[in-house]
């Protein structure tokens, strides 16, 4: 089936064509048993869509769509599922964890020289003892 008859099928179904392509659609028509059965599908299919269409914005749609939705079960979905075992999870983990560095860095501190008071301050004693000097004035 050629785009242009299809074009021409579907400008038909919406306007009035001029005399020529008129005239070549139904030359297509009379030539083409799918593009009859195609014309037929599409005008049916837009039947039923005009039918529909005036039905459904009856009064209370809304209210018809909101029952509806409540109507249906909530189940839990298996993606909501692992995010929920992830979050379980990740919350044991991190409690551990943060046990673990902790128990590691007081056995750092403990165990003089791994921490020196430098290095964690970027300053040497000498520094930190004129720091912590009160002026007299």
């Amino acid at each position: 089936m050629e785009k242009r008859v299809l074009k021409l099928l579907y400008r038909s179904l919406d306007s009035e064509l001029k005399k020529m392509d008129q005239e070549r659609l139904d030359k297509a028509l009379a030539e083409s048993e799918e593009l009859r059965e195609c014309r037929a599908d599409i005008l049916s299919l837009r039947q039923i869509l005009a039918q529909g269409a005036a039905r459904s914005f009856q009064p209370q749609f809304d209210e018809r769509v909101m029952s509806r939705i409540r109507s249906v079960p909530t189940i839990p979905r298996g993606h909501e599922v692992l995010l929920d075992s992830y979050r379980w999870a990740f919350r044991r983990l991190a409690a551990v964890s943060l046990l673990i560095l902790m128990f590691l860095l007081s056995v750092a501190v403990i165990q003089d020289g791994l921490f020196p008071q430098d290095a964690i301050f970027y300053v040497s004693d000498t520094a930190i003892s004129r720091i912590l000097q009160v002026p007299v004035f």
